[in-house]
């Protein structure tokens, strides 16, 4: 049996966070459907909990009280864990939205993926959006503590090489590992 998530259940209480992760941060709480149906092969629990502009959705896994890992599956067959737990995963959504760009670096490893942040921060303003007000207003709407870039990207390394969140689709196909 799934618990309520106290994190995802201030985030749907108060609506000007849910616009903000919306845009710039890309996870939106009012779109659970995934493109297809999916399972983990280890059997446990799977709770899909918002989705992203481009077709995937961020679910949380397993039944614990404590910590339940976010795994995030693109439209396109790869699905990987992005936060041990629904906070973790928030701290990276808001901290470093182009979290998948970094990810696209992992096989250089951590100064790889950090080498394209100045680049990746220039963009957003150059929409102009400031992303440190952003972060600054979802930090004080959900008590969020914002670590640092590199603290966020490493955890991100770590996270989405663990073992044993293997999504599987209706057919029992695996999903490949999100862009490493």
């Amino acid at each position: 049996m799934a618990y309520p998530e106290p994190l995802l259940d201030l985030i749907r209480r108060t609506p000007a966070a849910a616009e903000l992760l919306i845009w710039p941060f890309d996870f939106d709480v009012s779109r659970t459907d995934h493109v297809e149906v999916v399972k983990l092969a280890s059997g446990d629990a799977l709770e899909a909990i918002a989705g992203d502009g481009a077709g995937g959705t961020f679910f949380l896994c397993g039944d614990e009280v404590e910590q339940r890992p976010v795994l995030f599956a693109d439209s396109e067959g790869q699905a990987g864990l992005i936060g041990r737990d629904l906070g973790a995963a928030i701290q990276l959504i808001v901290r470093v939205p182009y979290w998948k760009d970094c990810l696209a670096r992992a096989s250089g490893g951590l100064e790889a993926m950090r080498s394209v942040v100045p680049e990746l921060e220039r963009e957003y303003g150059d929409d102009r959006i400031d992303l440190d007000v952003c972060r600054a207003s979802l930090a004080g709407w959900l008590t969020l503590n914002l670590p640092p870039t590199a603290d966020v990207l490493a955890r991100l390394l770590e996270t989405v090489a663990l073992p044993g969140f293997v999504l599987l689709n209706e057919w029992g196909d695996a999903y490949g590992p999100i862009s490493r």
